[in-house]
């Protein structure tokens, strides 16, 4: 089943992939991406920046999102870097934190960011450490790249593999169900099982992880019971 039929533009340096990618949604109104060498203002979630070193891969996907709800295709989303990082890295241990970060050894690899182009489209933002990673970072973890666990690969390779994870799983979600991809998703979570806080905006919410309900809502058992949370993000110990 061939679910998009993608449009590449490729660029040599860009402000941000996902502001140039919800422009031509707009503008084309058909499944894109968006790629470039350089990016000099990327931006991840809750406002983060995006730190764009070179040779790393920036890209950004922009589709109709009919079909699956959003917190399923941030989810989606997540398992497709996942696999695209143990496609390269077999032997690595590579977990994914709710919804969509990708750490390889508990190292930031990848940050995905989601957003609304003005057409409905979604657009889908891609950091992917190819060949580099931050030396250091100010949210209490260390990040790791490709190359850094061993991987001989280039960010158009990494790139090529991630279109194929991604409408592979993206044909599966909406011919079959979403629940092969929320199985994936929880035999890769990170601290499944175990305690962890949840940081909203008004509150930390702390419990057991004990899983991913069909709506990809976060399944945490607190004191006063099993609550479902659409929004937030797992600290890490240091935070």
């Amino acid at each position: 089943m061939t679910l998009f039929t993608w449009q590449c533009f490729d660029f040599d340096e860009l402000d941000s992939t996902n502001n140039k990618a919800a422009e031509l949604a707009l503008k084309l109104q058909k499944p894109l991406f968006v790629v470039t060498k350089r990016q000099t203002n990327g931006r991840g979630r809750r406002g983060r920046s995006w730190e764009s070193l070179s040779g790393n891969l920036f890209v950004s996907f922009a589709f109709d999102g009919v079909g699956l709800l959003a917190g399923q295709w941030s989810v989606l989303s997540g398992v497709a870097v996942m696999q695209t990082v143990r496609h390269f890295c077999p032997d690595a241990d590579v977990k994914i934190k709710w919804p969509n970060d990708v750490l390889a050894f508990e190292g930031k690899i990848s940050g995905i960011l989601f957003e609304r182009a003005d057409n409905g489209f979604w657009v889908m933002g891609v950091g992917i450490n190819v060949a580099t990673h931050p030396q250091e970072t100010t949210i209490g973890y260390h990040a790791e790249s490709l190359a850094h666990l061993g991987a001989q690969v280039d960010s158009n390779e990494a790139l090529n593999v991630l279109i194929q994870k991604f409408t592979a799983l993206s044909a599966q979600a909406l011919a079959e169900s979403f629940e092969p991809v929320r199985q994936v998703w929880l035999d890769n979570a990170y601290h499944l099982g175990q305690n962890i806080k949840i940081k909203q905006e008004k509150q930390i919410v702390e419990g057991v992880l004990e899983g991913l309900d069909s709506d990809a809502n976060l399944l945490i058992r607190t004191d006063k019971g099993l609550t479902r949370l659409n929004y937030g993000d797992i600290l890490y110990e240091k935070e």
